[in-house]
């Protein structure tokens, strides 16, 4: 890799928040059928946290991850973010937990792995959608904000191109904005760069880098070991839905309690070498 590859650059300046919890996991339990994919997962993330959520396939993280927004209805558990919270016993929603569930969701940005553009709008269209339908704000106020993040994203010259037109890492940048652009309290990125080819993944690691350096509140789920590293504040290490290991990123990637975790950290950093 070159030393210009954000994979291989100096370590973000993300340290540990002290402020305000912006998200807060409480014994989230989620099954499918017979199988038991969370296990009781509690997590922290205070204004200002990256967390980077690793762990094998299989493992529990996007569940988790997806779990927050309801993207997935856990079936045990509080979810909390910010102000709102949300506790779950197996019962149907009741009205004041449905109220709150969208209050929730407008605290998150949310980035996929598959992009999850509309192909029918440009890109700017992409961003402005959002905004202008579910918050109600005004297109220009919008337009302007959106050109704006388009900048940030390194995309201002595709605002009116079509997502067909885009490279995979330019997709997943316009998905980044089209979250930014909902002015959230927390991103949360699923496996940002697995769908893309190995000489794009850099460009959308950039734009996450520049996000912490911002003091934005992200959770990532990753396999780029390195990167998480890297980036984050505090790292996770979930093995069969529960939290095996969970610290500061020196610990867990370099000095972890759990001969598990230790394998794990010690052979996928190893491909980055």
């Amino acid at each position: 890799m070159s030393a210009s590859d954000p994979r291989t650059a100096t370590p973000a300046t993300s340290t540990p928040a002290t402020g305000t919890p912006a998200i807060g996991l409480r014994d989230i339990r989620k099954r499918f059928g017979t199988h038991e994919v969370l296990r009781g997962v509690s997590l922290d993330a205070r204004d200002g946290d990256v967390v980077a959520i690793i762990g094998a396939s299989g493992s529990g993280k996007s569940t988790l991850l997806r779990c927050i927004p309801f993207l997935e209805t856990a079936d045990h558990g509080e979810i909390r973010v910010g102000d709102n919270a949300v506790v779950l016993t197996g019962r149907r929603p009741t009205r004041a937990d449905e109220a709150r569930i969208r209050r929730l969701r407008t605290e998150i940005g949310f980035v996929f792995q598959g992009f999850n553009l509309w192909s029918h709008r440009t890109v700017l269209e992409n961003v402005i959608e959002a905004p202008v339908h579910v918050q109600k704000r005004p297109r220009r106020e919008c337009v302007a904000e959106a050109e704006a993040l388009l900048e940030k994203v390194g995309l201002a010259a595709k605002r009116d191109a079509w997502p067909a037109q885009l490279s995979g890492g330019q997709q997943q940048r316009v998905a980044i904005a089209r979250a930014l652009a909902m002015r959230p309290r927390a991103l949360l990125f699923d496996e940002p760069t697995s769908a893309l080819d190995p000489e794009l993944v850099g460009e959308v690691l950039r734009v996450i880098r520049g996000l912490a350096e911002e003091g934005r509140t992200m959770l990532i789920v990753t396999h780029e070991m390195g990167f998480a590293r890297e980036v984050s504040s505090k790292a996770v290490f979930l093995h069969d839905g529960q939290v095996e290991e969970a610290g500061p990123p020196a610990q867990v990637f370099g000095d972890p309690v759990s001969e598990r975790c230790r394998r794990f950290v010690t052979t996928h950093l190893n491909r980055w070498q």
